[in-house]
């Protein structure tokens, strides 16, 4: 063979090699269906929130985009199954505010942290408030909440030790100067129950969870946690116009990749994330839960996970929370 056509085949043939050497990243992403995995039960509103961003991401992405329920040990299980998955893009986690900042700091099983993962990108805010029962007795402003709780002993309810709603009414508490005795429920549903017959005096939790009854009218709420009022409450202040300023307790959800995912494929499901965002009929089933579409660009997303870092996971360690 002349000379100069073996060296242009030998040349060819790296050429073919470095080619297929390719990572599968550097192909059109992606090649394969992807796998958001939830780490709470079918149901939840976790679940809810991630089915409906897969079915809205499957077309814009040409691919399947399967939700994968893996619950258990306080969302550990799923977040240390996707901290382990390849780097790939394949295999995405959505989580929140507890699950990152809370769980890794309460639970020494949780072998996980935010380092373990790529930001992918921010999707949902969902807004508190501090209720109380509307009856003629109770508390009508925050004012009078806090001069009730200083003036002698008082109790708050929560959905259990180390959620965000107990979390959020020791903030509040903190920054109103004032102490109550916590009562931890099972849960979201007993613990507004009991605020609205009475056995407590005051709850920090979700629209989400609360709307409905004070929509009924059997709950009131004082104050809202967030930045601004809330469009669903417009004549409920917020915790800084009732005197509580620099406070907001809300809950942050967002897709988030195994460490080391290729930043191209990170800024695909990100872009495709913003669009879906963006959709009426989003905005629409979000507004229906009292959900907020996190609208932020990506530098924004990681300042706020910066700063709920700094928020949440110091407060569990001040408070000496354990779980086994």
């Amino acid at each position: 063979m002349h000379p100069v056509l073996k060296k242009a085949l030998v040349g060819f043939t790296s050429s073919l090699a470095f080619v297929f050497a390719l990572p599968a990243w550097s192909q059109a992403f992606p090649q394969k269906p992807i796998t958001v995995v939830v780490t709470q039960g079918a149901g939840s509103g976790s679940d809810v929130m991630a089915r409906l961003l897969a079915g809205y991401l499957s077309p814009l992405l040409g691919q399947s985009v399967v939700v994968e329920n893996r619950a258990g040990a306080s969302g550990i299980i799923g977040h240390q199954s996707v901290a382990k998955a390849p780097a790939d893009g394949y295999t995405l986690l959505f989580t929140s505010t507890a699950g990152l900042f809370v769980v890794p700091v309460m639970n020494p099983n949780a072998k996980y942290s935010l380092a373990d993962y790529e930001p992918v990108a921010p999707v949902m805010r969902a807004p508190f408030a501090v209720l109380v029962a509307n009856n003629p007795t109770a508390p009508k402003t925050m004012a009078e909440l806090i001069s009730a709780v200083k003036s002698k002993p008082q109790s708050f309810a929560s959905a259990g030790v180390g959620t965000m709603t107990h979390l959020g009414s020791e903030l509040v508490m903190r920054k109103a100067g004032m102490q109550a005795t916590h009562i931890p429920y099972k849960g979201s549903g007993a613990a507004l129950t009991d605020l609205m017959g009475g056995q407590v005096l005051f709850a920090t939790d979700s629209l989400t969870a609360a709307m409905t009854h004070i929509r009924s009218g059997r709950l009131r709420a004082l104050a809202t946690t967030d930045t601004a009022r809330e469009a669903s409450l417009p004549d409920v202040p917020t915790l800084a116009e009732s005197g509580l300023p620099g406070l907001q307790v809300a809950a942050i959800g967002g897709l988030f990749a195994p460490k080391g995912t290729p930043k191209e494929v990170v800024d695909k499901v990100a872009d495709a994330t913003r669009k879906v965002l963006t959709n009426p009929e989003v905005q629409k089933r979000f507004a229906s839960v009292e959900t907020d579409p996190l609208n932020i660009s990506m530098p924004a997303f990681n300042e706020l996970l910066r700063k709920e870092a700094e928020v949440w996971s110091p407060l569990v360690r001040q408070l000496d929370l354990k779980q086994e």
